[in-house]
């Protein structure tokens, strides 16, 4: 990725470039929950970095910003590939001067096949973005987010604890991160990281659009308008990443907690 395009994909931001704004990274915010999760961290008051492999494509997502009268940073970063996070990391400290959160949202869902009929390289694939990917962001982060104390919230699903037909590389991927997620708490919960797994529920998403043309499993028929908006569960997150509630860190939480939920939403109505 050319790191000199980054600079020119920086909102500039009132502040100087040693900001005192809490910052956070959200990898494939471009679309989807990324998109409106990183909306949401800007809507209160978090600076978003939006970790993309095609920086055009994030633009909208910058504008919807900006007309939020808030900024965000657009970064180029393929998240299977080390160079890029390290850069990722080192670009935000070096602009923002410090790292608040990273939003581990970037993720596939192909291939969808039976397990004897579908492509090995495609399943590696998967597992390199849906699990080396977050691992290869927080191995960068840690330090810099220990340094403030920082979050990190992983995106997982159902799908990581019930096998799905055709979903072999995707269910297997989640379930390794729901544990990866376990592992970063244990490991550094007590120096102050706050670690959360989040189960964003079934969501109007481009990976839904490939869900429905499988035709495999129950999931390829639920019908659109059945489908959540992605800001429903990107209000959620934004919640975590802001409060970092201590009663809930380390564990695997999901939309479907109505408990959750309701905590969620009146903290945002009232301004928390």
């Amino acid at each position: 990725m050319n790191r000199h395009k980054a600079k020119m994909n920086e909102t500039k931001s009132p502040e100087s470039e040693g900001s005192c704004t809490r910052t956070a990274i959200v990898t494939g915010a471009a679309r989807g929950i990324g998109a409106a999760t990183a909306i949401a961290l800007a809507r209160r008051g978090i600076h978003p970095v939006l970790a993309v492999r095609d920086p055009a494509a994030a633009e909208p997502v910058r504008a919807q910003i900006e007309a939020l009268g808030a900024t965000c940073t657009i970064e180029p970063c393929d998240v299977t590939r080390d160079a890029d996070v390290a850069a990722l990391v080192a670009h935000t400290l070096q602009s923002r001067g410090r790292l608040d959160a990273v939003v581990n949202n970037a993720g596939m869902i192909g291939p969808i096949a039976h397990l004897a009929e579908g492509d090995a390289d495609a399943w590696a694939a998967n597992v390199a973005t849906n699990l080396l990917g977050p691992y290869r962001l927080a191995r960068a982060a840690l330090p810099a987010l220990q340094a403030q104390g920082g979050t990190v919230l992983n995106v997982s699903t159902g799908a990581a604890h019930t096998p799905r037909e055709g979903w072999s590389a995707y269910c297997s991927a989640k379930a390794a991160l729901a544990m990866l997620s376990r592992c970063m708490a244990h490991e550094y919960g007590a120096l102050g990281i706050a670690v959360y797994s989040f189960q964003p529920g079934v969501v109007d998403t481009d990976m839904q659009v490939q869900i429905r043309a499988s035709g495999m499993n129950e999931i390829s028929r639920i019908p659109r308008e059945k489908l959540a908006a992605a800001d429903h569960p990107a209000r959620v997150m934004a919640w975590l990443v802001e409060t970092r509630p201590e009663d809930l860190r380390g564990q695997e939480l999901s939309i479907a907690d109505e408990s959750l939920l309701a905590r969620a939403m009146a903290a945002a109505s009232a301004g928390a």
